[in-house]
């Protein structure tokens, strides 16, 4: 078999296509729950059973949606979340440094944890550790900014 560059171009497109079709099964039906949970008011009761963690790691409460969304759904799909809420003015540069700070260290608790319990990790320590180190770690984060970024008007945000 010879390479040809038509050749490659046309697996790398076809691949690139394929890759595109897999992630808009996963994200399209995935924004469209969060919208309609948005809309049903599921996710502000949701967000408010996390509301003790954003005022500890003195967070808005328009961050908790991408922080719940990548703890449960995991990283991409809570990474999805807060480009979304950043593009839409939402949150304040802090809010974005904590969220994927904490995101970073504790991502995907049931997925992940599950699998390391299945090969003999210990839940509550897992599960636990992950929180601990995510929080204290974000919480330091947390002090980088001064305190009058605090009150500074979100504005939308272009990326890329």
């Amino acid at each position: 078999m010879e390479f040809s560059l038509i050749n490659a171009v046309i697996d790398g497109l076809e691949a690139g296509l394929m890759g595109l079709k897999n992630i808009a099964l996963i994200v399209l039906p995935l924004m469209v729950v969060i919208e309609a949970a948005k809309d049903s008011g599921v996710m502000e009761w949701v967000t408010g059973k996390f509301q003790s963690l954003a005022s500890l790691l003195q967070i808005s409460k328009e961050s908790l949606l991408p922080l719940v969304v990548g703890l449960i759904a995991g990283i991409a799909f809570g990474s999805g979340v807060l480009i979304n809420a950043t593009r839409e003015g939402y949150l304040s540069k802090k809010d974005r440094y904590v969220v994927a700070v904490f995101l970073n260290l504790c991502h995907s608790v049931f997925e992940d944890t599950l699998l390391l319990v299945a090969i003999g990790a210990s839940l509550p320590w897992l599960l636990g550790s992950r929180l601990v180190l995510a929080t204290i770690v974000a919480m330091l984060v947390t002090r980088l900014f001064p305190q009058q970024s605090l009150d500074t008007q979100n504005q939308p945000v272009e990326l890329g």
